[in-house]
């Protein structure tokens, strides 16, 4: 490749002497989380790298930029 994508989807993990993925696609991360919300529900991520990203990508797509979404969970109404 000319360039390496900063996302991608893969179907296959080798481990030799160094690691390798086969079947490999390059994804925008906004397909995840449109087109599966469910596997990518970043309030039962665990803190890491990968839902840093998402999250930013989350609100950038909402348009949210000034208010961070930190666990993807939507905040309920506390009752009395």
């Amino acid at each position: 490749l000319d360039a390496q994508p900063e996302w991608v989807v893969f179907n296959e993990f080798i481990l030799t002497t160094r690691p390798y993925i086969r079947t490999v696609t390059a994804v925008q991360p906004e397909w995840l989380l449109e087109y599966a919300p469910l596997y990518f529900n970043l309030g039962e991520f665990k803190n890491s790298e990968m839902k840093r990203a998402l999250v930013k990508v989350q609100n950038k797509r909402t348009g949210m930029r000034g208010t961070p979404i930190k666990d993807g969970k939507k905040k309920r109404k506390q009752r009395r």
